[in-house]
């Protein structure tokens, strides 16, 4: 990752930031500009676009340092940029997702590997609303519990549970319509 190169000035102004060679957000690109890299890749799923997002969450973080109460940690913060990023990238996407799906399952055969799960999820999240792709992520891709989600996203246990049943019920809607022969584990296991 090159270098990043803070300019001072612009809608943050100068007096409010530190903004010198080790300032903040040099410290927090420093420092969190490969985890951040590696969750726009992980769903986007191009290096170019990737690398794009990446910036554009660092130009994000600098518009937003000066209300960031420190609330989540620097990494959640950071990570939850990306995420709403990335799956507003995906979204605008959309209109592909019935399509991707389905070349999913006709690329499969009785004797082919299973459907690239990542792919399969990516187009799932275009379908569900936002706070639920929001939470689905943490929850599925992070692995995080359900109690740090809620603590991460400043939701209640119950609200948390919601969103993810939400996203489960719009995923396997989703799925019968564009692929019959394909379902979700049914279960409520949340």
């Amino acid at each position: 990752m090159g270098r990043f190169a803070v300019i001072p000035g612009g809608r943050a102004g100068e007096a409010r930031l530190p903004l010198s060679e080790g300032g903040l957000l040099a410290a927090l690109y420093a420092r969190h500009a490969a985890g951040v890299l590696a969750r726009c890749r992980y769903l986007l799923r191009d290096e170019e676009a990737a690398r794009d997002a990446t910036q554009e969450v660092f130009a994000r973080a600098l518009q937003a340092l000066p209300e960031f109460q420190g609330a989540a940690s620097p990494t959640t913060w950071l990570l939850r940029i990306a995420t709403h990023h990335c799956l507003n990238e995906l979204r605008a996407r959309r209109a592909g997702w019935r399509e991707e799906v389905r070349r999913a399952a006709e690329g499969r055969t009785q004797e082919a590997p299973e459907v690239d799960k990542r792919a399969l999820l990516r187009a799932l999240l275009a379908v569900a609303e936002p706070e639920e792709q929001e939470m689905a992520v943490l929850y599925f891709v992070d692995e995080m519990t359900q109690q740090e989600i809620a603590e991460a996203t400043g939701r209640s246990l119950p609200t948390v549970r919601k969103r993810l049943r939400g996203f489960l019920a719009a995923a396997r809607a989703a799925l019968a319509e564009a692929c019959p022969g394909i379902s979700l584990p049914e279960g409520d296991d949340l």
